[in-house]
């Protein structure tokens, strides 16, 4: 019977023995000192502890809290459910983490368009410095010299390798799922084992504000098998809900985790788009009952540079008496949807709904940011024949920025005129089924209404949700030679419709 790290150890496998060390000393590193922080009860029990070491130096800018931010490669590791935003483009990425005491960390990823959703490959490594002195231990019941001579050095690593699915599973929600396969080498020992991520995502729109849902379940799987023994994967339960904050990308995210061997921890993250092209980030991760290498040990910042193919992120974590860590991400995105152009022209062209007429719009672009899931962009079309004659909005596009689009223009019948309030003769309605991108905020839209129907009554601009109309403001702009100009803004829906109130 030996003693290592206040634990007693059971064997006569010295390898194993100096395993035990080193997993004590990772736990030490993860949990804190007691005078810093209490120590959750299991600590340091499960295997594989790499596979709790966040990637992505974006996600890691953040602390972490990435669990409800879709569209991002590294969705691999966080929620294999925020796959299905990265649209049509192909991406490749590599991240280094220089951690703290000589141990290291590679991700390399591999994302593309598979079916209707998204493919993702990624494999993360581990590793330590072949500097781990093997002592057989057979002087530790010498009460003169215990300490036995060192047999040499070794040293360790971790491996997984992931395939994760993302897709959409209706308008607002997207799923995911995650096998990997993982081993651990601690000298001559290997263990192995295989594991399940599962995600979700949902977008929802409250209080004028556009937020997305997440919650991933993390390494379930049997635990990987030392000998005779076998030892529990790190299983985490995770939570999260994000924002974006303006037009500009600013973004805020909130998460809260639960592992399996540790207390509850929350997690704020902010990034804010500096310029176009540069974003700063920062966050605070709290573990309840106190963090364990001190305050500064929750803090993370760093930064990115977005060009129109390639990015680049930079992150640093202090980790008190241990050290810093700083690490670095390069994601290069390829391929990609047909042109805009093209396809965009292919729509316009498309039969439109029966009793309905399309009008192709022309569009002029303005860029505001670039990030890891395309470019935002100001986007106006106009339309000299449609009764909706412009409509100005922000809209995220991963590609070429639109030049047209169309707009269906027909008089309300069937299931549309049903939920119009109390009193609202509709007129008109507008379906704007190819909006591209993912539209940021509200839609301005201006529209004319006859003269010839003025004395109707007051004019009302509609947004169809679910099986209702909704009325907004609509304000009054100018007039022409046959018609009154207003303009309204309302979220994206599939139909709008121009209505009078006697």
């Amino acid at each position: 019977m030996r003693t290592i790290s206040g634990r007693k150890v059971r064997g006569g496998n010295p390898r194993l023995a100096q395993g035990a060390l080193l997993a004590a000393l990772l736990a030490a590193a993860l949990c804190g000192p007691a005078a810093a922080a209490r120590i959750y009860p299991s600590a340091g029990t499960t295997s594989a502890g790499f596979l709790k070491l966040g990637v992505g130096a974006r996600a890691v800018a953040l602390a972490g809290a990435f669990t409800a931010v879709p569209g991002d490669p590294y969705a691999i590791y966080w929620n294999p459910a925020g796959l299905a935003g990265l649209g049509g483009e192909k991406n490749v990425g590599f991240f280094h983490n220089e951690y703290f005491q000589g141990l290291g960390q590679e991700f390399l990823s591999y994302t593309a368009p598979s079916g209707a959703g998204t493919l993702g490959l990624g494999l993360n490594y581990f590793y330590t410095a072949k500097d781990l002195e093997r002592r057989s231990g057979l002087n530790e019941s010498d009460p003169l010299n215990p300490i036995s001579p060192s047999e040499g050095r070794f040293g360790a690593y971790d491996l997984a390798f992931s395939a994760a699915y993302g897709l959409p599973a209706g308008r607002d929600l997207s799923l995911g799922a995650a096998v990997k396969v993982i081993r651990q080498s601690i000298d001559n020992e290997v263990g192995a084992s295989a594991a399940l991520d599962l995600g979700l995502l949902r977008d929802f729109r409250w209080r004028g504000g556009d937020y997305t849902a997440g919650f991933a379940v993390q390494n379930i799987g049997p635990g990987i098998k030392f000998r005779e023994r076998r030892y529990p994967l790190p299983l985490a339960f995770k939570a999260g809900l994000s924002r974006r904050l303006d037009a500009r990308g600013a973004l805020a995210a909130l998460e809260a985790d639960k592992p399996v061997d540790d207390y509850p921890s929350f997690a704020l993250g902010l990034e804010y788009p500096l310029t176009g092209r540069l974003s700063l980030r920062s966050g605070y991760r709290y573990r309840l009952h106190g963090n364990a290498l001190g305050a500064w040990s929750g803090f993370s910042a760093g930064a990115g540079v977005a060009f129109d193919r390639l990015n680049f992120d930079y992150a640093f974590t202090p980790f008190g008496a241990l050290g810093d860590s700083h690490r670095f991400s390069i994601n290069l995105r390829f391929g990609g949807p047909a042109p805009a152009r093209a396809a965009l022209a292919a729509v316009a062209a498309a039969a439109p709904a029966a009793g309905f007429s399309n009008f192709e719009f022309s569009a002029s672009a303005r860029p505001l940011t670039i990030s890891p899931r395309g470019a935002v962009y100001e986007l106006k079309a106009v339309s000299a024949d449609c009764g909706l004659s412009a409509l100005t909005f922000r809209t995220l596009v991963r590609g070429e920025a639109p030049v047209s689009f169309a707009v269906a223009e027909g008089s309300p019948s069937g299931r549309l005129l049903a939920g119009f309030g109390e009193g609202v003769l509709p007129l008109k309605v507008w379906s704007p089924g190819s909006i591209p991108g993912s539209v940021q905020g509200d839609i301005r839209f201006e529209f004319k209404v006859p003269k010839a129907a003025a004395g109707a009554g007051r004019a009302v601009f509609l947004f169809r949700k679910g099986e209702n109309w909704v009325e907004v403001p609509a304000e009054p702009l100018e007039a022409g030679q046959d018609y009154y100009l207003y303009s309204a803004s309302a979220p994206l829906s599939p139909h709008y419709a121009l209505g009078f109130k006697p």
